[in-house]
């Protein structure tokens, strides 16, 4: 009886999750992570890459960038809204003009991970460092923008409630849960990237 209690809750639990959950969401780097940081301490021999390769290019995933896209235009849309849930976007509207473009950079060394899952590395990818680098210096004012956006969608949440509009708490909530995301596997995987590539070069 304890056992059919404890599933029924935890598939309670996991519905109400899939329901805020982002269309698309990229936890699969948390595996990653894991796989990065395994190949690390073993010292895998990344094998150089042929000249048959294309051009290295750090460039942040299609479908991270369309996610983030699809996020701005919504808050773009909500700073529109004439009732409450406008003057709650508007209230964050400035914060989130400046933090969305920052992703095009930050997250460009994801773009690294299908060449290092196959074993290949070259030179190029020192850039990666550069970001990182640049990531781990700026991360205690990335998290108080965080503080600060998360503290304006819930008031636009709340907004959104009070005034029906259902969309608008969807995507307070998404975009809420997209923060979370960023802060426990996107940016941790980012920095991963970059001390990897390092630790490559270092014993080249």
């Amino acid at each position: 009886m304890k056992e059919t209690i404890y599933v029924m809750a935890r598939t309670s639990q996991q519905r109400r999750l899939a329901a805020v959950k982002p269309r698309g969401t990229v936890v699969v780097l948390s595996a990653v992570v894991s796989v990065l940081c395994a190949v690390a301490a073993l010292g895998f021999a990344a094998s150089p890459d042929s000249g048959q390769s294309a051009p290295l290019e750090l460039k942040m995933p299609v479908s991270l960038w369309t996610r983030h896209e699809a996020f701005h235009a919504e808050f773009i849309k909500a700073t529109k809204d004439t009732g409450k849930v406008g003057d709650a976007a508007r209230a964050i509207e400035k914060l989130g003009a400046t933090h969305f473009p920052k992703a095009k950079d930050v997250f460009a060394p994801l773009g690294l991970l299908p060449r290092l899952a196959e074993g290949k590395f070259t030179p190029e990818m020192s850039e990666a460092i550069k970001v990182a680098e640049k990531l781990r210096a700026s991360l205690p004012q990335i998290h108080g923008e965080h503080r600060e956006l998360l503290a304006g969608l819930k008031r636009l949440g709340e907004a959104a409630k009070e005034e029906g509009k259902t969309d608008y708490v969807r995507f307070a909530e998404s975009l809420s849960l997209h923060i979370q995301e960023e802060e426990e596997v996107l940016y941790p995987t980012v920095l991963l990237i970059g001390d990897y590539v390092k630790r490559k070069l270092d014993k080249r």
